[in-house]
């Protein structure tokens, strides 16, 4: 660990430098996970020194893939960006170290955010570069965004969307890979919303099976501001997902619908949390996981209410399907309140296919394999169609139906 700093001096020789170097030292200052904390701990998805180095010292390079017919607004192949015309007019969208580079005003305000998880401080402190969009005021407007990645390729990225006083942004995030490899891939997202903004994030990964995607998504709400987050994963080997809100603003609210499926030797692990400072605010957090083969799922999530957020709420509830005797599935929903003038509450469960379900579908005719499929699409789609998003809805029931279910 000690020789991080002597291998990531190319990479924080920039105007980022303080915010790169604290960010760093946060890293190294981070505990590894001690396993007494928990017996499940060993099932959750880890991250080695070697995989740390790789993403940490990695570098993208501009992918083959042709985007030339996408119909997305931004397509980003490795670290090349590309954007098309439409509502252009209506957000500015650059790369995020161009920005940093040339707006000191801009720079104090994502150097003003941190996480406060150990890989999500490397990234911080390692990224290659990301995206910068800022919308306007007052308006509303969609950005759709199309991402591949090498699969052998390791790296860090970071991307910031700042998101207008009393504007409404509907922003979708497909992130896939091209090509086989085992590439480390890092990424954390940070939403900035000015008072009264609302956004719409609908985030979906599907990158190849040898890839260990680690994506932290971080938002920051003001006084009124709405967010909610509609996230699917369905590829990499190994995911390591969170996502959390941070309302620092009176009335604020943030709402996730996520959905996950794993197949053959997948390892997920998904974290969503509320962290709520403002009076008055609401967290609503749903989340809904698909097991098969011998992979796992883990779903982990705090509601934190902190004691000047009085008269807030709180909610998280999670569900698994098992369709498989060696798949593995693990629910760990926490509260931590610190006032007594809320409401909290969350549950989890974690079960098979009800059989009386599967032999009334059955009883038309249907085979017993497209029949888990069936139910387990509507078990999951229910949380995707509340985006309205069209791509998402048609990917969460091909996902679903693409599934080898095994007797269980």
């Amino acid at each position: 660990m000690e020789a991080y700093s002597d291998i990531l001096k190319s990479k924080i020789s920039d105007p980022s430098f303080d915010y790169r170097k604290e960010s760093m030292l946060r890293f190294l200052k981070s505990p590894v996970r001690d396993y007494k904390e928990s017996p499940t701990v060993k099932d959750y998805v880890e991250v080695t020194d070697i995989e740390l180095v790789k993403m940490a010292t990695g570098n993208y390079s501009t992918g083959k893939t042709d985007k030339s017919n996408s119909a997305a607004d931004i397509t980003v192949s490795g670290n090349q960006f590309t954007r098309r015309n439409g509502n252009s007019a209506h957000f500015e969208m650059d790369h995020l170290s161009n920005v940093l580079s040339r707006s000191p005003q801009i720079r104090n305000k994502v150097e003003s955010f941190f996480g406060n998880e150990r890989e999500e401080h490397l990234i911080n402190s390692s990224w290659q570069d990301g995206l910068f969009i800022k919308t306007q005021q007052d308006m509303s407007l969609s950005i759709s965004i199309e991402s591949t990645i090498n699969a052998a390729e390791s790296g860090s990225q970071k991307d910031f969307v700042w998101v207008g006083r009393n504007t409404k942004l509907i922003l979708s995030d497909i992130r896939t890979s091209e090509g086989s490899g085992n590439g480390v891939q890092g990424r954390n997202i940070y939403f900035y919303l000015e008072e009264g903004a609302t956004l719409d994030y609908h985030y979906l990964q599907d990158k190849a099976d040898g890839v260990f995607d680690i994506t932290y998504i971080r938002t920051f709400g003001e006084k009124n501001s709405l967010g909610t987050i509609y996230h699917i994963n369905h590829g990499s080997g190994k995911v390591l997902f969170q996502n959390e809100s941070n309302q620092m603003g009176d009335q604020s609210d943030y709402k996730v619908f996520g959905v996950s499926f794993s197949s053959g030797k997948q390892k997920i692990d998904i974290r969503d949390s509320s962290f709520q400072v403002g009076k008055n605010t609401n967290a609503d957090i749903h989340v809904r996981g698909v097991v098969t083969g011998e992979s796992s799922t883990i779903h982990r999530g705090n509601i934190d209410i902190e004691l000047e957020s009085t008269k807030s709420t709180g909610f998280y509830d999670s569900r698994i399907v098992l369709l498989s005797k060696l798949g593995y599935a693990n629910s760990k929903p926490a509260l931590m309140i610190k006032n007594n003038d809320t409401r909290s509450k969350h549950g989890s469960a974690i079960s098979s296919i009800d059989k009386e379900e599967l032999t009334y579908i059955r009883s038309r005719g249907i085979s017993e394999k497209d029949a888990k499929s069936m139910i387990s699409a509507g078990f999951v789609g229910s949380m995707i169609e509340r985006a309205n998003n069209a791509k998402f809805t048609e990917m969460v029931d091909k996902f679903a139906h693409e599934l080898i279910i095994d007797e269980i």
